[in-house]
């Protein structure tokens, strides 16, 4: 088996070129019907995300903070089994971020072609740090304590999170505060996007832990990039096109840890003496055979067992510093309904935004710095823009789309996330005398009692879902749903 270039250079490109554009449609598919829906005013049908249930940092990140669930699933077990033989196709084929780097590399033409041969600084357009790795062990470090940070530096959550931040900003004309705190939010995003302006695909060579894990694999891979014997001159234009680093040496060496299969080599080599398959490569001349001899870097014993050890101190460091954001005061604020108790939710939450995503009403958006630092990005309600309507409008919708279980589903009788507290010098019936039951009939659970014509809540029938705070007529709204104690009912 093998993708024979030498006809039409271009052709398997371009291939991957429909391939990638496919995956990405297909990763946008969920948002694109929200947004339709958003749009319109028009019913449509939600569906859970089709990247994360394969994310194979976040599988591993759950296993170590004790959740086996994702083990029922076992598609990253699939995709790093993939990975074995194919190498890392996810980073180059199929990872929407990858395609969304390779586009933006497109557009930047101010910037010159690398240099054969330059190696110098941690991060030289020529080299690949190994930073990645120990970055990497430091995430899966944390993720003992709290699958937060994992979350906010995966790559496939970070695509997730960023088109649910570009598709609910769309709408925030009447949501205040969500371009600031969905910016912010989407930093990881935009940073990834800004380095690639300065080195193609630096994010993917110096610092993505999902790339680490696959290389740990795809370093064994068994589908080879191979030279047809007698055509390669050692002209060295693949290895100056390569994005990725993968070609080391000399124009045979591969190294089959960064090689992402993106046939950029192919498609420079004048010559169309590159090929991909299954089985070793093949050579005439004795330069190029002695490199592919040597296509992959040789590490001493020594030198693995010492960035092995390395990589578990930076592992532990991650454990021990994990839990220092939560030291800062934490303020109470509502949560979606069935979310975890604050604690847990916290450590829970991975920060994708799905809940946002599909949230009926808006009422779900990214906190800023209201549940404190340890809270940032995860969701919070604002009745103000809308309320809850768990039952029978929305069907635990949050619950469903949740892929680490922070949110449980929940029925009308089970929901109580806050309490609704009149503020009587503001309100029109209670300040003004005024005819208002606007709260009263908004409430769907019966918890707002008008008495002589003013209104009071029945704290064991409140559920806290907010029609009350959204449908008030008071500039700002005289009644205000407010976080419950913990503890209390």
């Amino acid at each position: 088996m093998s993708i024979q270039n030498k006809p039409r250079p271009g052709l398997a490109r371009l291939g991957r070129w429909l391939v990638q554009a496919a995956f990405l449609l297909l990763f946008l598919f969920p948002l694109a019907w929200i947004v339709y829906q958003k749009a319109t005013f028009a019913p449509a049908p939600t569906f859970t995300s089709w990247l994360l249930p394969w994310d194979p940092v976040l599988f591993v990140a759950q296993l170590l903070h004790g959740d086996f669930s994702s083990l029922v699933i076992g598609a990253p077990l699939l995709l790093l089994a993939l990975s074995l033989v194919f190498g890392r196709f996810l980073c180059g084929w199929i990872c929407p971020l990858g395609t969304l780097l390779d586009l933006t590399r497109g557009l930047v033409f101010w910037r010159k072609r690398k240099a054969p041969g330059a190696r110098r600084g941690w991060f030289a357009a020529s080299r690949n740090s190994l930073l990645r790795f120990f970055f990497l062990a430091f995430l899966l470090g944390t993720a003992l304590v709290s699958l937060k940070y994992p979350g906010l530096f995966d790559p496939l959550v970070v695509f997730q999170r960023a088109s649910t931040t570009l598709g609910q900003n769309s709408f925030s004309a009447q949501r205040p505060g969500l371009g600031a705190t969905a910016s912010l939010v989407s930093l990881v995003f935009l940073a990834t996007i800004a380095l690639e302006l300065w080195q193609p695909r630096f994010w993917c060579r110096n610092l993505c832990p999902l790339g680490a894990l696959i290389s740990l694999i795809s370093h064994f891979s068994l589908f080879k990039r191979q030279i047809s014997i007698g055509l390669c001159n050692l002209c060295q234009e693949c290895r100056r096109d390569c994005p990725m680093n993968a070609i080391p040496k000399d124009a045979a060496a591969t190294d089959y840890s960064q090689c992402t299969f993106c046939l950029e080599c192919a498609g420079s080599c004048v010559q169309g003496g590159i090929t991909f398959g299954f089985g070793q490569p093949t050579a005439a001349h004795p330069l190029v055979r002695k490199a592919a001899s040597a296509s992959s870097p040789t590490l001493t014993r020594r030198h693995l067992l010492a960035q092995a050890g390395a990589a578990c101190l930076t592992g532990l460091a991650g454990a021990a510093l994990a839990p220092l954001t939560e030291l800062a005061p934490r303020p109470a604020v509502l949560r979606p309904p069935g979310a975890m108790p604050e604690a847990e939710f916290l450590r829970a939450c991975i920060l994708c935004q799905e809940c946002v995503r599909v949230c009926p009403t808006g009422a779900l958006r990214p906190a800023l710095l209201e549940s404190g630092l340890a809270g940032l990005g995860t969701p919070v309600l604002v009745a103000r823009q809308g309320a809850c309507t768990l039952n029978p409008s929305c069907p635990d919708l949050c619950a469903r789309v949740c892929p680490v279980g922070a949110i449980q589903p929940r029925t009308l009788d089970q929901m109580k996330i806050g309490l609704a507290v009149v503020h009587r010098d503001s309100c029109l019936a209670w300040d003004q005398g005024a005819h208002c039951l606007v709260c009263v009939e908004a409430c769907l659970v019966k918890a707002a009692i008008p008495f002589n014509g003013r209104v009071t809540v029945d704290a064991e029938r409140c559920t806290g879902c907010g029609r009350c705070e959204t449908g008030c007529p008071v500039p700002g709204s005289a009644i205000h749903v407010v976080p419950l104690q913990p503890g209390k009912l």
